[in-house]
C-alpha cells in the first residue's frame, strides 16, 4: 500500500480587512484545518496558512457568478496538494470545508470560493532545499 499523499505548503485565504478580524480568522483557519484532518486524514502538524486580508479597493469581485450571490463576506481559499488524491475525495473535501466554514464564521455557503491545485511532490520543499515528498505523486 502506498503512503497517503500529504497536503503541501499552504492554504491561502483572501478576505476583506474590516469583515475578518483576528478572532474570525482563527475560527476560519480552524474550520479549514478540521475539515482537512477529518476528510483526508491530514496530520495536525501539517498546518500552514497565509492570510491576505485586503482593503475593499484591493479585493474586488463580481456580485454573483454561476447563480451564486457574493457579499462582502466572500472568501477566496486556495489549497495546494501533492498530486494523488482521487476526484471524489477532493469533492468531499470541498463540501466539508464549505460546511465547516459556513458554520464557524456565519457566512452564506455562496461566499466561499475554493480552488484546489495539485503538483508533484518533487516540486515542493518544506525546507533545506530538499523535496521531502518527492516519492509522492512523482511525475514520470
Amino acid at each position: 500500500m502506498s503512503p497517503k499523499p500529504s497536503i503541501s505548503g499552504a492554504r491561502q485565504v483572501r478576505a476583506l480587512h474590516w469583515i475578518y478580524d483576528e478572532a474570525r480568522l482563527i475560527k476560519l483557519g480552524d474550520a479549514i484545518q478540521t475539515a482537512l484532518e477529518e476528510t483526508l486524514g491530514i496530520p495536525p502538524e501539517d498546518y500552514f496558512r497565509i492570510y491576505q486580508v485586503l482593503p475593499s479597493n484591493r479585493y474586488v469581485h463580481t456580485p454573483g457568478f454561476l447563480g451564486l450571490t457574493y457579499t462582502d463576506d466572500l472568501i477566496m481559499l486556495e489549497i495546494t496538494f501533492i498530486a494523488g488524491r482521487r476526484g471524489d475525495a477532493r469533492l468531499t473535501l470541498l463540501r466539508a470545508i464549505n460546511e465547516r466554514v459556513v458554520s464557524a464564521v456565519g457566512i452564506s455557503p455562496d461566499d466561499l470560493a475554493i480552488m484546489v491545485y495539485e503538483t508533484a511532490g518533487e516540486n515542493i520543499s518544506f525546507g533545506r532545499g530538499e523535496a521531502q515528498r518527492a516519492h509522492i505523486g512523482a511525475s514520470s
